[in-house]
C-alpha cells in the first residue's frame, strides 16, 4: 500500500489509464502563463485487468501503484487524486432526445415565448429519462444539439423566441459495479477518484482538432483488451462503442499459430509485425525459441504479418459498422485518428485507409508545454486527455457520479461548455 506522506499540490493534476495489458499515469501542473507543465510519467504493466474490468482486485491495485510509482519519482509530487479512464465492453452509447412545448408560467400558450434556463432544464431531463436496466448507470451526458420549432444545430438557444424546444443528447452508460470495482482499486491504492471518464472522449481531448469534430472524425482507440470507436460530428459525439478485441487478440494468435509463449509471442509482433503483409520482406527471417533438443524453427516477417494483417482486418470491419450506425443525416467523408497502444503497430494507416476508405493519421498527444518528447506517443493519449477533459469538463458537471441537471447555474454551464464545442 503507498503511504502519502507529502500532500500533492494545487494545480497538480493527474490522469490514469487502466488498460488491460499496460496503466499509464501522467503528473502535469496547471499554470495561468505556462499552460500544463508535464513532471511526470509512468507506464507499467497491467494485471488484474482483463478488457476494461477488474477481475482480481489485488492484482489490479499493486499494478496501479507501480505505474504512479514511476510518475511520482519522476515528478517529486505524491498522487493524492486522480481522473480515471473507464471503458470495456460493458460501455453503451445512446443517442436519445428529449422535446417540450415553450410556456409561460406553466402555462402553454399558441403565442411564442422566449425559452429559459428552465426549458432548457425540462428538455433535458426528458432526454436523460431513458429506461436502463438496475444493473447499469449513465457515465456522461453529451449535448449534441438544440432544436429550436424547426431550425436545427442550436448551440444556445436561451432567450431565442419559440413554440417548441428539442434537445439531443449522447449518453454513455455503464455496469454500475464494472465503475465500482474500478473505483475500489483506485481508492486502494491510495488515491481519491475526482471522476470516472470514458476513455475515448480523453483520447479526443488530447488528439483532436475542434475542425476535426465539427467537419466530422472517428476516433479509433486500440487498446490490449478492446477497440473504442468514437464518432464526431457537427462538434458532437454522435456514435460510441466498444469492440472486443485489441492487440492482446493479435499477441494470442500469434502465439497459437506459431506454438511459441505469449511473451515471445507479443515480441515478435512488436519487432516483426505489420499490418499490412504485403509490406512485410520475405526474405527477413528469424529464428523462433525454441526448447533444448528441439528442432529449430526459421519463419519470416512476412508469414507473421499474414496473422497480423487478417486480425487486423476483422477489427476494422467491425470499426467501419460501427461508424455506419452513426447518428449523421448527411453523407460525409469521415476522417480516421488511431490512437492507444496498438496504433504503434507498423504499416497500420495503410490496412485502415484500405479497409475503412478515408484518410487515416496517427493521434499524438498535443497540449504539453514541457518534456514534451517523454508523452510524444499514442500510448498516453487517454492519460493525457484525463487531465484535459478532466479538468475543463468532469469538474465542471461531476461526471461520473450520476450529474443530476438541477438549477440555473448548472444549466448556464453546460450552455457555455456546448458554445463554446463550436
Amino acid at each position: 500500500m503507498r503511504k502519502l506522506t507529502i500532500s500533492q499540490d494545487r494545480g497538480i493534476l493527474v490522469g490514469l489509464d487502466i488498460g488491460t495489458t499496460k496503466i499509464c499515469c501522467i503528473i502535469a501542473q496547471q499554470s495561468t502563463n505556462d499552460g500544463l507543465k508535464l513532471l511526470g510519467a509512468g507506464i507499467g504493466s497491467s494485471a488484474g485487468i482483463d478488457k476494461g474490468m477488474v477481475v482480481n482486485i489485488e492484482e489490479a491495485v499493486d499494478s496501479i501503484e507501480s505505474a504512479v510509482s514511476k510518475a511520482e519519482s519522476m515528478a517529486g509530487q505524491r498522487v493524492n487524486n486522480a481522473y480515471i479512464g473507464i471503458s470495456g465492453d460493458h460501455i453503451r452509447g445512446i443517442n436519445t432526445q428529449g422535446a417540450i412545448a415553450i410556456s409561460k408560467n406553466g402555462h402553454s400558450s399558441v403565442y411564442d415565448h422566449e425559452i429559459t434556463n428552465q426549458d432548457i432544464n425540462r428538455a433535458l431531463e426528458l432526454a436523460r429519462a431513458v429506461s436502463l436496466p438496475i444493473d447499469r448507470e449513465i457515465l456522461h451526458t453529451l449535448p449534441q444539439e438544440y432544436i429550436v420549432d424547426d431550425q436545427r444545430n442550436i448551440k444556445d438557444p436561451s432567450g431565442m423566441v419559440a413554440r417548441r424546444l428539442e434537445a439531443k443528447i449522447h449518453l454513455v452508460t455503464g455496469a454500475i459495479t464494472a465503475a465500482k470495482n474500478m473505483r475500489k482499486c483506485v481508492e486502494e491504492a491510495g488515491i481519491d477518484v475526482n471522476a470516472l471518464i470514458y476513455q475515448p472522449l480523453a483520447s479526443a481531448a488530447a488528439t483532436l482538432e475542434p475542425t476535426e469534430k465539427k467537419l466530422g472524425v472517428v476516433l479509433v482507440d486500440i487498446g490490449g483488451g478492446t477497440t473504442d470507436v468514437s464518432v464526431f460530428y457537427n462538434s458532437g459525439v454522435r456514435h460510441s462503442a466498444v469492440i472486443a478485441l485489441g492487440g492482446n487478440n493479435i499477441t494470442n494468435d500469434i502465439a497459437m499459430m506459431l506454438n511459441v509463449s505469449l511473451d515471445d509471442a507479443e515480441d515478435i509482433k512488436i519487432k516483426y509485425g505489420s499490418a499490412k503483409a504485403a509490406m512485410a520482406s520475405t526474405d527477413l527471417e528469424f529464428e523462433l525459441s525454441h526448447q533444448a533438443g528441439e528442432e529449430p524453427r526459421i519463419i519470416s516477417e512476412h508469414e507473421v504479418s499474414r496473422y497480423v494483417e487478417a486480425r487486423m482486418e476483422e477489427m476494422f470491419q467491425l470499426v467501419n459498422r460501427e461508424i455506419l450506425r452513426a447518428d449523421v443525416e448527411s453523407p460525409i467523408s469521415f476522417s480516421i485518428v488511431l490512437t492507444g497502444g496498438g496504433a504503434l503497430l507498423k504499416n497500420i494507416t495503410s490496412l485502415a485507409e484500405e479497409v475503412l476508405g478515408g484518410r487515416v493519421k496517427i493521434g499524438i498527444p498535443k497540449g504539453l508545454n514541457s518534456l514534451v518528447e517523454v508523452a510524444a506517443s499514442p500510448v498516453y493519449a487517454t492519460a493525457i486527455g484525463l487531465i484535459q477533459y478532466g479538468e475543463q469538463i468532469a469538474a465542471e458537471f461531476n461526471i461520473g457520479n450520476r450529474e443530476k441537471f438541477t438549477g440555473d447555474r448548472t444549466i448556464t454551464k453546460l450552455k457555455h461548455w456546448f458554445a463554446g464545442m463550436f
